[in-house]
């Protein structure tokens, strides 16, 4: 992938190389762009996302230094086409297939969801795929509506993936790694009911009582639930 946003900015260049994205305007005005891909983004949008603080008395020739630089440093679309292309003050950058993280995250999760019913290991494949490009908070240095409500859904949907994953485990008689998984999830967020109820009820079908008793009382501690009846 050249564009990675799941988790700090990152671009690369087709045989390896990291390009060099300042900080500050001209990592915002790319992050403004991957946030919607392949689409026209208008200056005005592009300039909250840069300035949010303030109002740009000529935004399309304010953000046109970063907006050059960035055509510059980006990897090229294709063999010979400019990564961004620029119109009536407007721009949009080209992505093409696997080239975006969080595109490629969500056709995994899509492919995992179609056949989890009916193959559980290439739901898992495809799941762990998905949770394994999540670097961390996506579009971190944007603080725009469009930027916090994208952040939340592709948050919700790594959670789905990770629930969907411990489902593919249990199907496929994994305990062990299903356990593991969860007691992992349960530490990255202690507050989250539905995976301490997930973790004791495959501790109590795996006949493991003791142990889900005991994260059923951890449950009641740490995240404030009721204890469930681990039998």
């Amino acid at each position: 992938m050249l564009f990675r946003v799941l988790g700090p900015l990152e671009v690369v260049h087709v045989d390896g190389r990291r390009a060099d994205i300042p900080a500050g305007a001209a990592e915002h005005v790319l992050s403004a762009l991957l946030l919607r891909p392949n689409t026209w983004v208008s200056a005005d949008s592009l300039a909250e996302a840069v300035w949010p603080d303030r109002t740009s008395p000529s935004p399309a020739k304010e953000l046109w230094p970063y907006v050059h630089d960035l055509c510059r440093r980006t990897p090229l679309f294709g063999e010979t086409s400019a990564r961004i292309e620029s119109m009536c003050g407007r721009h949009r950058l080209n992505i093409g297939e696997g080239e975006l993280d969080s595109i490629v995250f969500e056709r995994l999760v899509h492919d995992g969801r179609a056949v989890l019913a009916t193959d559980p290991q290439t739901a898992a494949r495809c799941f762990r795929a998905a949770a394994d490009l999540w670097r961390g908070t996506p579009f971190a240095s944007l603080n725009t509506y469009h930027s916090r409500a994208e952040t939340e859904r592709l948050t919700r949907l790594r959670w789905a993936a990770l629930d969907h994953l411990v489902d593919a485990l249990v199907a496929m008689d994994h305990t062990a790694g299903s356990v593991t998984l969860l007691q992992a999830l349960t530490a990255e967020d202690p507050k989250r009911e539905r995976t301490w109820l997930r973790l004791v009820e495959v501790l109590t079908h795996a006949g493991r009582p003791i142990e889900a008793a005991a994260a059923s009382r951890k449950a009641a501690r740490v995240a404030g639930t009721p204890s469930w009846d681990a039998r």
